[in-house]
């Protein structure tokens, strides 16, 4: 587990004896390290992690020191970075400060001398962390009165918002801070989002393969949201595949799963007269659907317009056709707007040569569906609160009766006529 609070310094060197060495004399002072031994492995390291301190050997197998000293001070800006080599000359030296390097030392290292080395750049590394969130301050403080809100509080209502588009809080904060800064370095993000640099550093990349962040290419390395309006379409196609991608997973596991427990029924008579309470929305549907379908001569109806067009215009073709076909079907709805309705059901019905009959009421008491006096479904007709209400399925005989009777009433008593 690496401690945040800890200064973190990397050492590059291909003699694993001097990477141990160094690591020692470093831990016993309160550092934490980690160790490479391959720029290509330090390039790595680096891109996941924030250092605060690097110690670059300048002869590695790969390439040499002063190429890795250009590729972190890219990667990483704010990370100070010391020369080590055993072959001092002036050129090295040269090179290494044109690069980027903070500082030079010599083989056989004095633990003394890197010590003070270490301790001299991590203060000037919090000097200018200082100065930066100083600035970013200011920033804040004035797009405030300028726009009258709340930066922080701004960051973490929207944040919480955004992971309904698919990203975790951290992510989100990241995100925004970004689009108000515009083009921000890692450090300048921390700073403002006040999320932890290592945790800026290693959420970055995410982002970057999300398509929502893009990286600009310059020195020191600085980042950029992508048109907002765009990143947000990004991340609403991204969670509709996911989510189209596990329908069609259960999708493909339905069959198998209806078989096998096809196989678990007990021979229970299907005739036996019964009543049953159904109180989950999809159920609801699905049992319209059901009962509409199994109709072979008759359907009553009195439903509201979003069960009418459930159950009836927005049925597969088949469905719709096999009804039209087949079926004899009375239709009791409210009258506020739904004359578009009527014409759609009856052109439907001339196009069949069937007939479809259908009436219209201010209001409706109830809804309900009847098919072939042998099964029905119904329920509240306007629910009093926002929450769905129970409906019932029922073949009994009796209770079908009762209801055709409750259906007839309110047919007769409708006014206004379609067939």
């Amino acid at each position: 587990m690496i401690d945040q609070t800890k200064p973190h310094v990397l050492i590059v060197d291909d003699d694993e004896s001097i990477c141990k060495t160094l690591s020692a004399i470093l831990n016993a002072e309160g550092y934490q390290t980690t160790t490479a031994n391959t720029a290509k492995e330090a390039i790595e390291k680096t891109a996941n992690q924030f250092f605060n301190i690097a110690l670059l050997d300048i002869k590695l197998p790969d390439i040499d020191g002063i190429q890795l000293l250009a590729k972190l001070q890219e990667v990483s800006p704010q990370t100070k970075k010391i020369i080590v080599t055993g072959y001092p000359s002036l050129k090295n030296a040269v090179e290494a400060l044109n690069f980027g390097a903070d500082s030079y030392l010599m083989k056989p290292i004095d633990p003394s001398e890197l010590l003070k080395s270490i301790k001299a750049k991590l203060a000037v590394q919090q000097t200018d962390e200082k100065i930066i969130r100083r600035k970013l301050n200011e920033w804040v403080q004035t797009q405030s009165l300028k726009s009258g809100s709340n930066f922080p509080a701004f960051l973490e209502q929207t944040a919480r918002e955004l992971t309904d588009f698919g990203l975790t809080k951290t992510q989100a904060k990241i995100f925004i801070t970004l689009i108000s800064l515009g083009v921000a370095s890692a450090s300048e993000i921390a700073a403002l989002s006040k999320i932890r640099r290592e945790e800026v550093y290693r959420i970055i990349p995410e982002l970057e393969k999300r398509g929502i962040i893009t990286r600009k290419i310059q020195t020191p390395r600085k980042f950029a949201v992508t048109n907002p309006e765009t990143a947000i379409k990004i991340l609403i196609k991204t969670k509709f595949d996911a989510m189209k991608e596990e329908i069609n997973k259960v999708e493909r596991k339905r069959a198998e799963i209806v078989s096998r427990l096809r196989t678990i029924e007990l021979p229970v008579e299907k005739s036996v007269a019964s009543i049953e309470v159904i109180s989950q929305r999809n159920q609801v549907y699905a049992r319209l659907t059901e009962i509409a379908q199994n109709a072979k001569k008759y359907l009553d109806m009195a439903a509201k317009l979003e069960n009418l067009i459930l159950v009836y215009s927005n049925r597969s073709r088949n469905l719709t056709d096999h009804i039209l076909r087949k079926v004899k079907i009375r239709i009791i709805t409210e009258s506020h707007g739904y004359e578009g309705l009527a014409k759609e059901l009856v052109a439907a019905s001339k196009t069949s040569g069937n007939s479809v009959e259908l009436r219209f009421v201010e209001r409706l008491p109830f809804s309900l569906i009847i098919a072939d006096d042998a099964e029905a479904m119904w329920g509240e007709g306007q629910p009093a609160t926002e929450d769905f209400p129970a409906s019932f399925w029922a073949n009994d005989p009796m209770q079908i009766a009762i209801l055709k009777m409750s259906f007839e009433n309110l047919w007769n008593g409708s006014a206004t006529k379609h067939s």
